[in-house]
């Protein structure tokens, strides 16, 4: 890892590293999760890189764990930041919001929106995974084959389908279990048939490979520019004079 990265810890910073299923199943069970950011390590350092002091973002369910009530977000009080990190903060806070929201999933949402929901989050989380390590070279292609609309640039990569795509452990059974359409552990016939789940699972792969493409087009255009404008900045002018310079042989 050679770039800062938002990442989702059981308990605290150093705690394990969660995906978003795992993240609301702890949440879920009544634990408490931490967003942070994590910069480079040095060598011989966690491998996982170091957390960025003043950017954790704490979320635990509700005082008195009242199911009823959304989960709590925390985090350190904030002072003046440049504009890169500030926009890196408000990331990894929009990121805890969803997770409190995906938490309290439901308030009469009908059952394919909620699955749309899900599949959203999961595609956002797993785009982050995917492109972790992908060079500035290989997010100028694929920026590049986006804006041409190349439908091969689809091939790149797995987008989630519930089948543990990206390292998510995730399947139909805990998407049925987050929709709260089971009982005893099997579909409740009262609230949902098969057509009912295949038509959760069917908004669930829309939307987590739309949120995907989106977020994966987002992340390489942004690491491709920053790479991009150093190299600009370097570069000389034809002849190989500095801006501004003048030529007193060539104003003879």
């Amino acid at each position: 890892m050679d770039r800062p990265a938002i990442v989702i810890r059981d308990i605290h910073r150093y705690g394990d590293d969660l995906t978003v299923p795992e993240a609301i199943a702890r949440l879920c069970g009544g634990g408490q999760v931490t967003v942070t950011v994590t910069d480079p390590a040095p060598p011989g350092g966690d491998p996982r890189g170091n957390p960025r002091h003043g950017y954790d973002i704490s979320i635990r369910p509700a005082l008195g764990r009242q199911p009823e009530l959304p989960p709590e977000i925390s985090w350190e009080a904030r002072t003046f930041e440049t504009p890169d990190s500030a926009a890196l903060f408000a990331e990894a806070l929009a990121l805890a919001s969803q997770l409190a929201d995906l938490v309290g999933l439901g308030g009469g949402q009908a059952v394919p929106s909620r699955a749309a929901v899900v599949g959203a989050a999961h595609g956002r989380d797993a785009a982050r995974r995917a492109l972790a390590r992908a060079t500035p070279a290989a997010c100028r292609d694929i920026t590049a084959r986006l804006e041409a609309a190349d439908p091969m640039v689809y091939d790149l990569y797995d987008t989630p389908a519930l089948g543990g795509q990206q390292g998510i452990r995730y399947d139909t059974a805990d998407l049925a279990g987050d929709l709260g359409l089971l009982l005893d552990g099997d579909l409740n016939p009262a609230l949902a048939d098969d057509s009912v789940l295949r038509t959760a699972e069917e908004a669930y792969f829309t939307a987590a490979g739309e949120a995907f493409w989106a977020e994966a087009g987002r992340i390489a255009a942004d690491r491709a520019a920053q790479h991009e404008q150093p190299a600009r900045r370097g570069m000389k002018p034809p002849g190989g004079r500095k801006p501004g310079h003048r030529d007193p042989l060539r104003e003879n």
